[in-house]
């Protein structure tokens, strides 16, 4: 993580300089204005072309929902409001000094109790790999059958630190959403096989989160 950080220090520079990041300072946002780290972070990984006519607009979960009653951008996700336990684990993503990825395994069960990981954080884009997530599964299950706990199924969850945002130019709207990467899903479809319970992959973004049974 240290070593991302440094990175894009050195890169700011470069990119606060670049004409095309200066003119997505003066775009017009409609309501609530996000924090200053996540639109930056959100105008350096965007790849769309803005038009200085274009208004931005943060979307809520209730948004959200709305969206996923009416098209079908979000496939087979399950879209739901943020826990406080999700809400904690944003909270490590350091939303508003540097936003980055991290990590944390639960084990749901009947009883409710809390079996989890520590939090494990990454760069920008990083995960857990595979063979650590599996080590780790196993930990947590055993544990809670020590403790008699019936267990349900296991959770991956883990943050994308961006904006949920619509753009709009004159009468046509574009949307960028952080629901379950390809990445992702690569990792369930890896790593379920292996297991004794249903898998569930969750990507928690600050809007909501979106999640995928395995």
């Amino acid at each position: 993580m240290m070593r991302s950080i440094l990175f894009d220090l050195f890169n700011l520079p470069v990119k606060i300089f670049n004409t095309d990041f200066l003119q997505k300072w003066t775009l017009r946002w409609t309501g609530k204005k996000p924090t200053a780290a996540l639109l930056y972070k959100f105008y350096r990984d965007s790849n769309l072309i803005f038009q200085k006519q274009s208004q931005l607009t943060l979307l809520n979960f209730g948004a959200l929902k709305l969206i996923e009653k009416q098209t079908s951008y979000f496939s087979q996700q399950e879209i739901k409001e943020n826990s406080d336990q999700d809400e904690k684990l944003l909270k490590s993503s350091s939303l508003n000094l540097y936003p980055h990825e991290v990590t944390q395994i639960r084990v749901i069960n009947e009883q409710k109790e809390n079996i989890s990981s520590k939090i494990y954080h990454g760069g920008p884009y990083e995960g857990l790999d595979a063979k650590t997530i599996r080590k780790e599964i196993r930990r947590l299950c055993f544990a809670a059958r020590t403790k008699g706990l019936v267990i349900e199924e296991v959770e991956i969850a883990h943050t994308h630190p961006a904006l949920e945002v619509m753009v709009t130019t004159g009468k046509e709207s574009s949307f960028f959403f952080n629901g379950l990467s390809q990445g992702d899903r690569k990792i369930a479809k890896d790593i379920s096989p292996f297991l004794d319970f249903p898998l569930r992959i969750k990507a928690i973004s600050p809007a909501a989160n979106y999640s995928c049974l395995y």
